[in-house]
Parts: structure tokens; C-alpha cells; sequence
């Protein structure tokens, strides 16, 4: 119970010193954080470790780097669908909710590093229903180079999980499942994200404020902002794992 508070203590404080999540959101963290490891075990925590420290580096080789402090939302978008595998799982003693829970995660930590790798690549995204190129780091674009980074990051996770439960079956459905949580990510994002136009630049954006003023909707939903997006693959993740493994 002691190193279940600890090892969440530390990755907690470890991220308030690189100032990477507000306060609000290091607290909920920290929290999921005990939840997993008291609930899921050091190999789940483990789990959440990894995705925590390739979101940092990832974030470093980002070439179009917008390194902003993650809040509360963003927390709950990225793990609480996967926090509530674990508690279904000890609470159940059904080992579908734990491989559920490296499914979501799996696709959380693909589809960052899609987002973030993805931008390397030397040729433009396109738009996945299109095919028409958008610019380096438009949401709901995808590339070679970011759908090979989905499904590492797939096999990343499913590698962790052979520590806790070897069955290479299992490695390979989270494997899959990181990989279309990245992509259903684009899909969402490309049909129902809002996207906003600055008034006084003219220049296409995700946020409703831009130059200092009010953006106009031009595309998607103005309740669907990219933590809603992420949130609902996390959520389909969820789903077609669960009815998978059934």
C-alpha cells in the first residue's frame, strides 16, 4: 500500500517540478495514479509511467511544438476511461477489464506520439477521407510516418503487459487496438472537431480565442474540442476491446 502512494507521489511531483500539468490536473493524476497501482498493480502503474514519459519526450522532438502546461481536462480525456478499466477489473475479478484497461491506454499513448512523431514526416498529412495534404499538425491528419508510430506505440503497450500476463494473443489485440484508437482519433477529429477562423488574421485554428478575439466557427461542433475527441476514442477503445474479448 506504502509504495502503491509513493510511486504516484513521486511522478506526480515530477511533473509539477517540470510544471507539465496544472495543479488541479496533478492532483486528479495523482489520484488515478493511487487508484491504478493500488487497484491494477505496479505493472498497470508501470504502464501509465511510460506513456507519461514518451508524452514529455515526444513533446521535446515535436516539430511544430506548442509545449503547453496540461490541465484537468486533458487528464480526464487521456486516463480516466482507463482508470475505470482497472477499478471494473479488481472490483469484478474479470481479466477482460485488465487487458481492456492496456487497450486504452494503448491508444492514448499512440495516438500522442502519432501527433507528435507524426510531424517529422517529410511529406504533408492528408486528410483520411480526402486525401487532400493539410498542413503539419492540422488535427484529423494522418501520415506514413504517424500510423508506424500508432502501432509502435500499440506494441509498446502490449510489450508491458507480457510483463504482468504472457499471451501473445492479448499482446496482439493491444497492439491493434493503440494503432485504431489513433486512427478512430483522426476520424473524429476530421468529421466533428471544431474548427475556428480568426477574424483578424484569417489564419484557421482549433481555439476559440485568437489575435485576442472571439474565432467563427467554420467546421464540427463547438462542444467537440480535441480532449472530447480524445475521450471518445478512448471510449470506442473501450467498447470494441470489451466486445472483442467477450
Amino acid at each position: 500500500m506504502f509504495l502503491s502512494v509513493l510511486f504516484p507521489s513521486i511522478l506526480a511531483l515530477f511533473a509539477l517540478y517540470k510544471n507539465k500539468i496544472t495543479n488541479s490536473g496533478i492532483i486528479l493524476s495523482w489520484l488515478l495514479g493511487i487508484i491504478i497501482c493500488c487497484l491494477g498493480g505496479y505493472t498497470a502503474f508501470l504502464a501509465l509511467t511510460i506513456v507519461f514519459i514518451l508524452t514529455i519526450l515526444s513533446d521535446k522532438i515535436k516539430s511544430t511544438r506548442d509545449d503547453k502546461t496540461r490541465n484537468i481536462m486533458q487528464i480526464i480525456s487521456n486516463v480516466l476511461t482507463a482508470s475505470i478499466c482497472i477499478v471494473l477489473f479488481y472490483f469484478t475479478s474479470n481479466n477482460i477489464f485488465y487487458i481492456m484497461y492496456y487497450c486504452v491506454i494503448a491508444g492514448s499513448l499512440s495516438d500522442t506520439l502519432a501527433s507528435s512523431i507524426g510531424t517529422l514526416s517529410k511529406s504533408k498529412p492528408i486528410n483520411i477521407f480526402t486525401l487532400k495534404k493539410l498542413k503539419i499538425g492540422e488535427s484529423g491528419g494522418v501520415s506514413l510516418l504517424g500510423l508506424f508510430i500508432s502501432l509502435v506505440g500499440g506494441m509498446v503497450m502490449g510489450s508491458i503487459y507480457l510483463i504482468a500476463q504472457f499471451n501473445l494473443m492479448n499482446f496482439i489485440i493491444i497492439s491493434v487496438m493503440g494503432f485504431l484508437g489513433s486512427v478512430f482519433d483522426s476520424v473524429i477529429g476530421t468529421l466533428f472537431e471544431a474548427k475556428y477562423k480568426c477574424l483578424k488574421c484569417h489564419k484557421k485554428t482549433n481555439n476559440k480565442i485568437h489575435c485576442m478575439k472571439k474565432t467563427k466557427l467554420i467546421k464540427g461542433y463547438s462542444f467537440i474540442d480535441n480532449n472530447m475527441v480524445n475521450l471518445l476514442s478512448n471510449i470506442f477503445v473501450f467498447l470494441i476491446s470489451y466486445f472483442i474479448l467477450k
